[in-house]
């Protein structure tokens, strides 16, 4: 019995390899890699162009179907999917023809929907897709650009190119050299200048900021003014060009002036005789001479000037204050009103005038005199009116305030807080001999920009059963117009 030789156990090693291999790829094709079990759902793409059959699908790169069929379905490119049983899709997802890198394999990307949307069922359709880029329009955009491109580096070429074209290169980057020492010279220079610039700068960039912030409403209100200046401006410019238009046509003086020479030699004349004026003004002839070349004539117009200064400045550091606060007194079952105007010269300093209405009225004394006895009885006025004058002094977040309080006299503590939006509040008035003194506490907190809550006991010592827990509210306000007429100097007649 012959050997086999070595040539032939070689062919027939490869033979069987070669069997194996078409029989493990029949089955790879047939199986899918196990995705023949699963659940199918369709998607319509305009385009599919590369997608294969048995093309991956994927979710977050992890792949969890594969492509079952591609058709065609009213014109347009019907691919179903199958889908692993065990991967759950919403009814919300989309679907994306996307690419391994820039020549790789084309796939499917799902993106998942919402959580708790409805799930997609077996044979249902995915409604959202993205579209893919049309490779071939954007080669052709490309090969656009490659070709104005290519213009300009031809007109770059022709501009530059050349001896002169290099020298004039040559003198710009010299130049360019040049000034850049210059600049840097300019800077090493002058450092400490610039860093003081940059501080004044700073520090002022912060003061603007503050006068901004403190003045927003008139800043919104000056923009606004702006804007109607803007077209009050524009009508301006459509009259002078009709005036000018009318000036070269010679219509009024100005193009009479313009048109006619006899205007124009008087107007030289006038401007002799100004000339003349103004020599006689050099000399000190003259009242407007004298205030020219005199220095004490100057110097009482300065000083009449800088009194007129100082008194604008203290009129704009002037501040007043119009104010309602209503409280209802629960015990009473009433209302009392106070209607207050605050005059405000400083920060630390105001004064406060107003009146007040109160349920139970003035209180009065009044002696009768029967049968050599005297009497004496407290009435009370509903009708009178009764009024505030008293003067603040803050110190910090304490206010202290003296004067009248409801016709008499008293005194007031104020504490201030969250930055003057809270304030508590305590007064002490009426020192009677014949009664316990009208205490009153209570605070007030700014709800709004002019609206304010208030709260607290009104005569919470009273001996009379005026005693009141009472709530209400207040609005107050900033009246420039009143300051401008408090502050306004009459004018000599």
């Amino acid at each position: 019995m012959s050997s086999i030789s070595t040539e032939a156990k070689v062919g027939l090693f490869v033979l069987v390899g070669l069997l194996l291999l078409a029989y493990m790829s029949f089955k790879v094709g047939q199986e899918g890699f196990g995705f023949k079990k699963g659940y199918e759902i369709s998607v319509v793409f305009d385009n599919v162009a590369g997608l294969e059959r048995d093309a991956s699908v994927q979710i977050a790169g992890v792949e969890v179907g594969r492509v079952q069929s591609i058709g065609l379905r009213n014109g347009r490119a019907l691919v179903v999917l199958r889908i692993n049983p065990d991967i759950e899709l919403q009814r919300d997802v989309r679907a994306a023809i996307k690419t391994h890198g820039i020549l790789g394999d084309k796939y499917i990307e799902i993106y998942p929907g919402s959580p708790g949307v409805e799930p997609l069922a077996q044979g249902g359709q995915i409604t959202q897709v993205e579209h893919q880029a049309d490779i071939d329009r954007l080669l052709n955009q490309l090969a656009l650009i490659a070709d104005d491109i290519k213009k300009v580096t031809g007109s770059l070429s022709s501009v530059l190119g050349g001896r002169e074209g290099e020298a004039s290169i040559e003198s710009i980057l010299e130049s360019t050299r040049q000034l850049t020492y210059n600049l840097n010279m300019v800077v090493k220079n002058n450092e400490a200048t610039l860093q003081a610039m940059l501080e004044n700068t700073r520090q002022l960039t912060e003061n603007l900021n503050g006068v901004v912030t403190r003045n927003d409403d008139k800043v919104a209100q000056a923009i606004d003014n702006l804007r109607g200046a803007s077209g009050e401006m524009q009508k301006a410019f459509t009259s002078m060009r009709e005036i000018t238009e009318g000036i070269q046509r010679g219509e009024g003086n100005v193009g009479q002036l313009v048109k006619d020479r006899t205007l124009v030699d008087r107007l030289n004349k006038t401007l002799s005789s100004l000339q003349e004026v103004s020599d006689k003004i050099n000399q000190g002839r003259g009242t407007i001479g004298k205030l020219v070349n005199e220095e004490e004539t100057v110097n009482n117009l300065n000083e009449s000037l800088s009194g007129v200064s100082r008194y604008v400045n203290k009129a704009e550091q002037f501040r007043t204050f119009l104010s309602y606060r209503g409280e209802y007194l629960f015990d009473n079952s009433d209302a009392k009103s106070y209607l207050d105007v605050r005059i405000q010269p400083k920060e630390d300093k105001y004064y406060v005038v107003g009146i007040v209405t109160d349920p139970r009225g003035k209180r009065t004394t009044k002696d009768y005199t029967s049968g050599g006895v005297t009497t004496r009885v407290e009435e009370w006025d509903r009708d009178d009116l009764l009024f505030n004058a008293q003067i603040a002094k803050r110190y910090r977040d304490l206010v202290l305030r003296g004067g009248l309080l409801e016709s008499t006299g008293g005194v007031g503590i104020d504490y201030l807080s969250l930055n003057d939006r809270l304030k508590l509040s305590f007064e002490a008035f009426d020192f009677s001999s014949d009664r316990k003194t009208h205490l009153k506490a209570g605070a007030e907190f700014r709800l709004f920009k002019h609206l304010y809550l208030t709260g607290g006991w009104d005569d919470f010592i009273s001996d009379e059963d005026n005693s009141s827990p009472y709530a209400g509210f207040s609005i107050r306000f900033e009246d420039d117009d009143l300051k401008y007429l408090m502050t306004s100097t009459p004018i000599p007649q």
